[in-house]
């Protein structure tokens, strides 16, 4: 006979696990059981569904007294295909809580008659009119791996964690041959740390990953 015990976690190593599907009979313990389960997972799912916002250490600072070190210079990323659009890596800025910087899509071609922003989509929202969006990954030093798919705040580190790396998602801007969307890094790695930035876009013909790698001991520093 299997007995139910409240709270131990059924993905636990050591629990047993039953394949009802051969024979097993649903007792009111057992479906009393799974209830209780599928209760938590709906009360977690509301919890994180109900973040929308957080802590500030997780946003670029809007104060400049701040800043670390600094760099406007503009990265290009190489590319096989689409060679019509430059997709660039800058305005980067090193603060005590982080990094923040700028994706940025320009136009080859000024003469296009249509905004570079109705083409391309470099935020981390997948958003009308766009049906697709860049993919950003930047690899850190201890191989940890943070994307633009997990920027919402649902998708954010507890309050109260200060090391998991995540990547916030703030604003962006287009013009008639420009658009760009700003990303913040945080918590800051090493100043030492050289950072790996990945993008990936098949939709307007970057098939093939490119990255750009970045030692930002080479920033200017903001005393300077």
């Amino acid at each position: 006979m299997v007995k139910f015990v409240e709270g131990v976690n059924p993905d636990d190593p050591g629990v047993a696990r039953i394949n009802y599907a051969i024979g097993f009979e649903h007792t009111p313990e057992f479906e009393a059981h799974l209830e209780r389960l599928q209760a938590r997972k709906t009360a977690e799912e509301a919890r994180l569904a109900a973040r929308k916002d957080v802590p500030a250490r997780r946003k670029p600072p809007g104060n400049n007294d701040t800043l670390v070190s600094w760099s406007d210079e503009e990265v290009v990323f190489a590319q096989d295909q689409n060679r019509d659009v430059e997709l660039i890596l800058s305005r980067l800025r090193v603060y005590p809580t982080g990094i923040r910087f700028d994706l940025i899509a320009r136009e080859q071609d000024e003469g296009k008659a249509t905004f570079i922003g109705e083409r391309i989509n470099l935020t981390h929202r997948i958003r009308r009119p766009f049906k697709h969006r860049i993919y950003l990954g930047i690899v850190l030093p201890d191989g940890k791996i943070v994307t633009n798919k997990k920027c919402t705040p649902p998708q954010a580190p507890e309050d109260d964690d200060l090391t998991t790396p995540w990547l916030y998602g703030g604003k962006s801007y287009s013009r008639q041959s420009e658009t760009g969307a700003t990303y913040f890094l945080s918590p800051r790695p090493e100043d030492s740390s050289e950072l790996v930035f990945t993008i990936a876009y098949p939709e307007i013909g970057i098939d093939r990953a490119s990255s750009i790698a970045l030692d930002c001991t080479r920033f200017t520093r903001s005393d300077t």
